[in-house]
C-alpha cells in the first residue's frame, strides 16, 4: 500500500473503503507491534530475574504472559475499528492526494487525539526504552555482583537479542514520538514536512529484525 503511493504518488484505488481498509491496518500493525515489543521488555525481566516464582503457577502464567498478549494483539485493532472503521463521532474525508488519505476525523478530537498519542505512542515507546536501560543496568549490577544465582550464560542471548530487537523500535519510533509531542504541546507545524518520512521509517523495521 504505501510502496504503491510512492510509486504513484496518488492513492490507488482512490476510494473511501480503500482508505478506510488501510488507516485501521496501518494504525492496528503499528500499534501491536508497539504493545507487543513493550510488553517484552517488561516480560524478560520476570523471566531472567523472577523466573522462579513468576511463571510457575497456571494462573501466574495467565496473568503475566498470556493475558498480557492477548490485549496487545486485541487493543490496538479493536479502538482503531471503532475509531477509523466505525468512527461514530464524525466522519472522515478521505484525500487521495496524501499517505495514508490523510488522517481519520477524529484526530480533529482533542481528547482523542492526545489520548491515542499518549497510550497508544508514547507510553509504549517509554516502557520499551526505560525497560531495556533498566535491564542492562541490572544485568551489569547483577554481574558485579558476588552472589551470582543467575545463569548469564542462558539468558545472554536472549538479552542481546531484546537489546538489538528494541534498539530497532527506539530508533525508528522516537523521532516520530518526539515531533508529534512537540507540535501536539508547543509548536503545531513544528518538522511538518518531515513528519511522513518519519512515519515511513517505521516499514523498515520488520526488514531488520534478526
Amino acid at each position: 500500500m504505501p510502496m504503491s503511493y510512492y510509486y504513484m504518488n496518488y492513492i490507488w484505488p482512490p476510494t473511501n473503503t480503500y482508505c478506510v481498509w488501510w488507516t485501521w491496518c496501518e494504525f492496528s500493525l503499528n500499534g501491536i507491534g508497539l504493545f507487543l515489543m513493550a510488553w517484552i521488555s517488561i516480560e524478560r525481566h520476570l523471566i531472567i530475574f523472577h523466573s522462579h516464582t513468576m511463571l510457575q503457577t497456571r494462573w501466574k502464567k495467565w496473568t503475566f504472559h498470556f493475558i498480557p498478549i492477548v490485549f496487545c494483539l486485541i487493543w490496538a485493532p479493536l479502538l482503531f475499528f471503532i475509531l477509523v472503521v466505525l468512527s461514530p463521532l464524525c466522519t472522515t474525508l478521505w484525500d487521495f492526494n496524501l499517505f495514508l488519505c490523510g488522517f481519520p476525523c477524529y484526530y480533529a478530537e482533542k481528547f482523542l487525539n492526545q489520548f491515542d498519542f499518549i497510550f497508544n505512542l508514547f507510553l509504549p515507546v517509554m516502557i520499551i526504552i526505560l525497560s531495556n536501560v533498566a535491564l542492562v543496568i541490572r544485568v551489569i549490577y547483577q554481574k558485579m555482583s558476588r552472589q551470582q544465582a543467575i545463569n548469564w550464560r542462558r539468558h545472554r542471548k536472549m538479552v542481546l537479542q531484546l537489546w538489538i530487537v528494541s534498539s530497532l523500535y527506539m530508533g525508528f519510533w522516537l523521532p516520530v514520538t518526539i515531533t508529534l509531542f512537540i507540535q501536539i504541546t508547543i509548536l503545531p507545524s513544528f518538522m511538518t514536512d518531515q513528519l511522513e518520512a518519519m512515519q515511513f521509517a517505521a516499514y523498515f523495521i520488520p526488514l531488520l529484525l534478526p
